[in-house]
């Protein structure tokens, strides 16, 4: 089992690096473009490019006026869909310029970069005061560092240059200077953040000293995620979403940094991370559906080159199993997961997982399963202070054929008042809107210590049972 603590030296970074280095795949797409733009996995995703880009004028404005909405009405989405619109259409333009090689898109992205870099503020206003680096300043740095990488040689100079310069005053330098409060790594943000910039730092920074000292703060931040947001047996209490979003970026980071250190860093191999990519064969109910704990949506659609490359860097290959034909348009735009699922993925699927009886008792959460009725019951203790929190110890859950019957309500609208102080007045949230019972007129409370604990498992008596205990989830002293 490797150390406990990964560290790197500035001397595994003073040679100097050959093009495509980091990303070595992609020099099959130097060498002959046009054979891998035939491959099924590249049609389908230059498809989905080209159907983006013919909507890719004018270039959506993040406004004043959306940006306001947040403060003076609480709404968050209309700012967040034109965010998020305008760098899913960087990455498609991104994509047409490596394999079209016409004028056209390469000046499309251009001026999409330098529309992004004109813009105040890469962090939007529901994470404004969380810290100058929030997930999407750091998903926006990453995602402009491997475009500048990728297309070093058509992009213009003074865009080269634009890019480094905003990616190191908005991320680079203030991630260097302290430490915000995701960087405890209890949730998904660690990942997200850490990963994202630990990439930019691997692409755009020159200086061995100054690399070597910001991809050992990145592994500090990467190994409390790992410890803190995932449970000794593996599992996530944000539910499968956020568990992919979470881990995404942390294994294109492992990825880079494995081939920028010659193999002598493989941060993934730590013997935990098989069991934290089981996590989403645990949670599943049906194919593409898992159990929506949390703020967790129940379909979920993995990225297929991040799961083949966790499956093999773990030795997880049951991982692939979840994996359909329409995972290629999971992270359609964005071009860290769309060249990652381009280049790491061979395009086949396999047979669908066997969904058992399976607990896991450190994370609560338990599945029976009745084959002749194809009928799964999920059913989780936890706290009432996890990830993305709902009051829901106790909580069950039943599939028919894929359909839920007796449901969890999965998350509500994520406005100002959902994150707020206003959380558990809403029904989503507090245990009203759950499988729980109002004991003595007492809705479950809020906080780590109002929790529950699976006692017993049976998955082979003549009647399967699941046995929790959450007197303690209910603010009722005299209840035993």
């Amino acid at each position: 089992m490797p150390s406990k603590t990964t560290r790197v030296s500035a001397r595994m970074f003073r040679t100097p690096l050959r093009r495509d280095a980091m990303l070595p795949e992609f020099r099959a797409v130097r060498r002959n473009r046009a054979k891998v733009a035939r491959l099924p996995v590249a049609r389908k995703i230059l498809r989905a490019c080209e159907k983006m880009a013919d909507d890719c004028t004018p270039i959506p404005d993040t406004t004043y006026t959306l940006f306001r909405e947040y403060r003076t009405i609480g709404v968050r989405r209309n700012y967040d869909q034109v965010y998020h619109r305008k760098r899913a259409m960087l990455g498609a333009a991104a994509l047409l310029a490596i394999f079209k090689r016409r004028q056209r898109w390469i000046d499309v992205l251009q001026d999409y970069i330098w529309n992004v870099c004109e813009e105040t503020t890469w962090v939007p206003p529901e994470h404004m005061g969380t810290a100058p680096i929030d997930l999407f300043a750091a998903e926006t740095a990453f995602a402009l560092a491997e475009t500048t990488h990728l297309l070093s040689d058509a992009l213009d100079p003074e865009v080269v240059d634009r890019i480094r310069d905003e990616v190191e005053r908005r991320v680079l330098a203030p991630y260097l200077e302290m430490e915000w409060s995701w960087f405890d790594g209890h949730n998904n943000w660690s990942g997200v953040c850490n990963g994202a910039v630990g990439a930019a730092f691997l692409y755009l920074e020159k200086s061995p000293a100054r690399l070597a000292r910001a991809v050992n703060k990145v592994l500090k931040g990467l190994e409390i995620f790992r410890r803190r947001a995932f449970l000794p047996d593996g599992g996530s209490s944000e539910g499968a979403g956020y568990w992919q979003y979470g881990l995404i970026n942390t294994v294109a980071f492992s990825e880079l940094l494995r081939r920028r250190t010659g193999g002598k860093v493989n941060f993934l191999s730590h013997e935990k991370f098989k069991r934290i990519a089981l996590y989403p064969l645990a949670a599943l109910v049906a194919p593409g559906e898992y159990y929506s704990c949390s703020d967790c949506h129940g379909t979920v659609r993995f990225s297929p080159g991040f799961i083949s490359r966790l499956a093999e860097r773990t030795g997880a290959e049951e991982l692939k199993s979840l994996l359909s034909r329409d995972s290629i348009s999971v992270g359609a735009g964005r071009l860290p997961w769309s060249v990652r699922n381009l280049l790491w993925w061979d395009g086949k699927t396999r047979p669908r997982p066997k969904i058992d009886d399976r607990v896991l008792p450190e994370t609560g959460v338990a599945r029976l399963v009745d084959p002749k009725h194809k009928m799964v019951l999920m059913a989780k203790a936890g706290n009432n202070a996890e990830n993305h929190n709902h009051n829901d110890v106790g909580t069950f859950a039943v599939y028919i054929d894929a359909e839920p019957l007796l449901c969890d309500p999965g998350c509500g609208l994520y406005d100002r008042a959902y994150f707020g102080p206003q959380r558990y007045e809403n029904p989503v949230c507090n245990s009203y809107g759950h499988s729980v019972p109002r004991i003595d007129g007492h809705q479950q409370g809020c906080g780590p210590r109002y929790q529950g604990k699976i006692i017993s498992f049976d998955p082979a008596g003549r009647d399967k049972t699941i046995s929790i205990e959450f007197a303690r989830t209910y603010p009722v002293k005299r209840l035993k």
